[in-house]
């Protein structure tokens, strides 16, 4: 029997994998796709503490950023710049093999192809239950963590609840002509209720991609129309990846013999749809907790709830703060993405965050409730009213 079988060989999968492996644990981690390394709907943007925490070969990234440029429907911009890199731009599919190589040689075993379909626990094992190419397979472990992409089924069968706010990213592989700086474009017709951005990487390649909440399909294809007609990528004929980001966490992130780790579990920045440092800063917690209750033999719901108090009191403060700035954001209009980039520019915000010590590319709460300060105190009463509009009827609610 396995000490710990983790679902999922993503980055936080594997890292976990690793990091349970080098303390001597018997570990199996099931994959669903046949090919670790597959291409993924991810920029792979991380920062500097994310990269210390990763520790990889530095073949590994492809570009590095120390600005940015922020441009609104009418061609008005802002450039944001620090004057160290801050921004680290990974080869995402050679991350996945990275770090499931280390975990193989720390001990962990793969299965791949083996779509997992349901997860049974009793007070001696859980059972996992799998379709492995095809024929019906099961598993038996003393623990299991779920470390899948948003959108598996068995954080509900496992009674761990729902999330109830999401958005969808869509990405393109391009050719850029010109473009050596990273570009988000403010604009809600193009990217409804998110964003879009253009991100150089290596050689001439980059990333074409948004967050939005209607139609990918329609709206990414009119982005690549327009970077083409602006002579920034060479074709507008190229595969596009779609994939689905949790905003808010899951309720619950633990059960007798479970825990769920990583953008399942909603340990996702809200701001910018990235997962990945937030996911790894949960998988050591993870690791810690069950560390403890293997070398306990105590797999009951209430050892394993001192993951979801670790994890909460490191990131709840921040997925909250960025998913009020998400809202905000979302619920402004175009006329008033111009007036929010006009404050910026009158009232010298590129130079507060140049110059910040609150600047993180991992951690922005303290910057955003900064900005917020600046944009309460320096706007004129009248141009709050305007720059507010009604906003959209929504039914999720901000986690206190």
């Amino acid at each position: 029997m396995h000490d710990t079988i983790i679902v999922g060989a993503g980055p936080v999968g594997s890292y976990l994998a690793e990091k349970l492996a080098r303390h001597g644990h018997r570990l199996l981690v099931l994959e669903k796709k046949p090919d670790i390394g597959e291409e993924v709907c991810c920029t792979g943007i991380v920062g500097k503490e994310c990269l210390d925490l990763l520790s990889i070969d530095k073949n590994l990234i492809l570009n590095k950023a120390n600005s940015a440029i922020f441009i609104t429907a009418s061609g008005k911009s802002l450039r944001l710049w620090r004057n160290e890199d801050v921004a680290y731009i990974l080869d995402r599919p050679a991350l996945n093999r990275a770090l499931a190589q280390r975990a193989r040689t720390a001990g962990a075993t793969y299965c791949l192809q083996t779509q997992v379909t349901n997860i049974q626990h009793d007070s001696n094992r859980v059972c996992v239950h799998a379709s492995q190419q095809g024929k019906p397979e099961s598993f038996e472990a003393q623990t299991a963590v779920v470390a899948t992409g948003f959108g598996s089924p068995l954080p509900a069968m496992l009674g761990l609840g729902k999330i109830n706010d999401s958005i969808i990213g869509a990405q393109a592989k391009v050719q850029v002509k010109g473009i050596d700086e990273v570009e988000l474009y403010l604009d809600h017709k193009l990217a409804p209720d998110g964003f879009a951005w253009l991100v150089p990487t290596k050689d001439g390649k980059g990333l074409a991609g948004m967050m939005t909440r209607q139609q990918p399909k329609k709206h990414l294809r009119q982005l690549l129309t327009s970077l083409k007609a602006q002579g920034k990528i060479t074709s507008e004929d190229v595969p596009c990846g779609y994939g689905v980001i949790p905003l808010l966490p899951l309720p619950r992130t633990y059960a007798n013999r479970i825990l769920a780790v990583g953008e399942v579990a909603g340990q996702v920045k809200p701001t910018t749809g990235g997962g990945i440092y937030y996911g790894l800063l949960c998988a050591d917690i993870a690791a810690d907790t069950l560390s403890r209750a293997l070398a306990t033999n105590d797999f009951s719901a209430s050892l394993l709830a001192s993951y979801q108090k670790q994890w909460q009191a490191k990131l709840k403060r921040e997925l909250s703060i960025g998913y009020l700035a998400h809202r905000m954001f979302r619920d402004l209009g175009n006329k008033q993405l111009e007036m929010l980039l006009n404050f910026a520019n009158s009232f010298s915000i590129p130079k507060l965050i140049t110059e910040s010590r609150d600047f993180s590319f991992d951690w922005h709460g303290r910057l955003i409730l900064n900005i917020l300060r600046q944009l309460i105190l320096g706007f004129p009463a009248q141009g709050i009213a305007s720059f507010s509009k009604q906003p959209k009827k929504h039914n999720q609610t901000i986690p206190i």
